[in-house]
């Protein structure tokens, strides 16, 4: 009887074995779960990683334009660095990579970066709005044509994180803006306290989504890091407790992961707390 018994689970265990093997054969035949009624060829002919290619964007106004380079600083002449769309875009893909690899911090820059976004979205909007109104009651009987230049400058953009073309979009949008209020300046419909209430504000409102993309420091610490308070939490604890600009403090909830950025990468899975601090000579 205890024969039979055993020549039975050897049974079960060989028939598990099979059905195992089969699997993994259908498996290979037909990767991510596609159904067997498909022929083998047709599944495994799959589509290349997607691809996006560079684009331009073209700017027709000097102030839109400086917003896209930036400027350099200059202590001798004290003279504070401007961050550009093109160092935005450099800085934010960094934050970006650091956010999916679980860095809270990077989560809090993206974030700051997402708050200054929507007020410049905002303001940007209502300033167009206003002058459009504004240019089409007040000229109503006068042809006037739309202020545009002679010469725009297209710069080509190939940019990481979607937060870098967002910001592009949004350059994009504050030209249209400074152009139809030269229009009414040259009109005599806004006077210099008016450009500076609307134009500089943009302006000033763009400079600080692009200046939040300095608060994030480059620690390689995590979620679990901070919550084992280990070497790698403190060493990056120290780092931003000297950094200009001052990053906010961490919420419960941006520690924890359970609030993040709308736009904002999936977090990968990596190396443990204990990996990484192995790997870090002593502070």
């Amino acid at each position: 009887m205890e024969h039979e018994t055993n020549e039975t689970i050897l049974d079960l265990e060989e028939k598990a074995e099979l059905r195992a093997e089969a699997k993994r054969n259908l498996n290979r035949s037909h990767p991510d779960g596609a159904d067997s009624i498909v022929k083998p060829a047709s599944v495994q002919g799959r589509p290349g990683r997607l691809e996006t290619g560079g684009g331009k964007i073209t700017l027709e106004t000097r102030q839109a334009h400086a917003l896209f380079y930036g400027r350099r600083g200059d202590k001798d002449k004290n003279i504070y660095p401007i961050v550009g769309l093109v160092r935005f875009a450099k800085n934010v893909a960094e934050i970006w990579h650091a956010s999916e690899n679980d860095d809270p911090y990077a989560d809090q820059a993206l974030l700051e970066i997402e708050t200054k976004f929507e007020d410049a979205t905002a303001f940007i909007r209502a300033q167009k709005k206003h002058i459009e109104e504004m240019l089409e009651t007040e000229l109503q009987g006068i042809d006037m044509p739309d202020t545009h230049s002679v010469d725009p400058a297209t710069m080509d953009i190939q940019f990481y994180s979607p937060w870098a073309y967002r910001s592009a979009i949004l350059l994009t949008q504050f030209d249209r803006v400074v152009l139809s209020a030269m229009t009414a300046k040259k009109m005599g419909l806004m006077f210099e306290d008016d450009w500076t209430a609307s134009i500089v504000k943009c302006s000033s409102l763009i400079r600080s989504v692009f200046e939040a993309s300095r608060l994030w420091v480059n620690t390689s610490v995590k979620r679990d890091d901070l919550a084992a308070n280990n070497k790698v939490a403190q060493r990056a604890a120290k780092v931003y407790e000297s950094h200009k600009p001052t990053m906010p403090s961490l919420s419960e909830d941006v520690r924890k992961g359970e609030r993040r950025a709308k736009l904002a990468p999936r977090i990968k899975t990596g190396e443990s707390a204990d990996d990484r601090q192995e790997s870090l000579s002593d502070i």
